[in-house]
């Protein structure tokens, strides 16, 4: 199926500016703007049977501050800031030019992850399922039963990949074939199933799980908007890692360890947890909220945006929440608790926050959570656009120990 593209970035207002807006705003001139573009890489957009470009918004804000776009900062060698892949806007996420809040309305997962591969009229997901699996997986799935389900995940890839005889090609469709096992054996790992997904990833969670057609929607919803998040931490590791000629599977993993760094935001997921428990077996659910309040402590789930503006996700995936679940009586009751908090911080719930509550209604663990599953797809796009256009990463190092005698 194609997607379909009729709201691409060029046409969203407040995405861009004119070259007279943008001159004004850093108070120079329209010459001078000119030079920018390419000293300050301030990126444009060709406006459609015109000859006249516009000026990105977010850029121009950049500048005002002092800060160079992205694209012109200095990073690892071979790590580059430029990517075809994701553009984060105050709109939100762009998907090679399109709106992932437009593609939550009707696409796929699977859909989505071609676009973000570039796949063209190749499909991945062609209904072939993995062609082998570990001849002792039983064994090695009740081996790790006692652990987290990302352990889990983590542990059985690598006999994954050694099972499949495809594994090692890194031509491009070999690549994404092996991208879309990932996908498959993840999303049954984190419903703790012992046999790769078939089919749509939301219809199979849906199925799996009987969470009912308006959860199932919702899951679609929150695996096409996180699909991903442009040069986040755990993509850069997932982009070293493929660097070095990596398989899909390693560099999933990569970008699996390193998403649980305590350093990064994701590692909320545990306190998202707690807190939405509390809110489900108290006799009213906003006292959770209330109690954290009164004793001066953060809410958990308020208060992060990836996005330099509130995250433009977090909106959209609540709005259709309240639309599918209106009639659910679990929704109802954290719905109460972040209205009230909300209200109390002056902050709207972050996007992960609420994912976590669809992916607890569905019976997932905390940890192989839904936004991690749709991540993958994210992290195959860039490792293929790292391993394939990108040289091998060579450090070098600024020492500044003691020196020798």
């Amino acid at each position: 199926m194609t997607i379909d593209t009729t709201a691409p970035l060029g046409s969203s207002d407040g995405i861009y500016v004119t070259a007279q807006e943008a001159a004004g705003m850093l108070n120079v001139s329209v010459s001078t703007l000119y030079t920018y573009v390419s000293r300050k890489n301030i990126r444009t957009h060709k406006t459609r049977g015109s000859r006249v470009s516009r000026y990105l918004r977010s850029d121009i804000e950049q500048i005002k501050t002092g800060i160079a776009p992205a694209s012109s900062r200095e990073t690892a060698p071979g790590l580059t800031g430029t990517s075809a892949i994701t553009l984060m806007t105050e709109k939100g996420s762009f998907y090679r030019g399109t709106s992932a809040i437009h593609l939550a309305e009707h696409a796929t997962l699977e859909e989505v992850a071609r676009l973000l591969w570039d796949a063209g009229d190749f499909d991945p997901f062609d209904g072939l399922m993995p062609i082998t699996t570990p001849a002792n997986l039983d064994v090695l799935l009740k081996a790790c039963a006692g652990y987290s389900a990302l352990d889990r995940a983590m542990m059985l890839l690598p006999a994954i990949e050694a099972s499949n005889p495809r594994a090692h090609d890194l031509g491009k469709q070999g690549f994404l074939r092996s991208g879309a096992d990932v996908m498959r054996w993840f999303a049954a790992w984190m419903l703790r199933q012992a046999t790769p997904a078939k089919g749509p990833l939301h219809r199979y969670i849906g199925q799996t799980t009987k969470c009912g057609p308006k959860l199932e929607d919702a899951v679609r919803r929150v695996l096409v908007l996180s699909a991903d998040q442009a040069l986040h931490p755990a993509t850069y590791v997932a982009r070293a890692a493929a660097s070095t000629g990596a398989t899909p599977y390693r560099c999933v993993l990569a970008g699996l360890s390193a998403v649980m760094g305590k350093r990064l935001p994701a590692v909320r997921v545990s306190s998202f947890a707690r807190f939405m428990a509390e809110i489900e077996n108290a006799s009213d659910p906003t006292e959770p909220v209330k109690t954290r309040v009164r004793e001066s402590e953060d809410v958990p789930g308020f208060g992060f945006s990836p996005f330099a503006v509130p995250d433009p996700r977090s909106a959209a995936l609540l709005s259709s929440l309240r639309t599918l679940l209106a009639a659910d009586r679990h929704f109802a009751r954290f719905e109460r608790a972040i209205d009230l908090a909300s209200e109390l911080t002056g902050q709207q719930p972050d996007f992960a926050f609420l994912a976590a509550f669809v992916n607890r209604r569905i019976g997932a663990e905390p940890d192989a959570n839904l936004v991690r599953l749709a991540r993958i797809a994210g992290w195959i796009a860039h490792a293929w656009e790292q391993q394939n256009e990108m040289p091998l990463v060579r450090w070098k190092v600024n020492y500044n120990g003691i020196l020798p005698p």
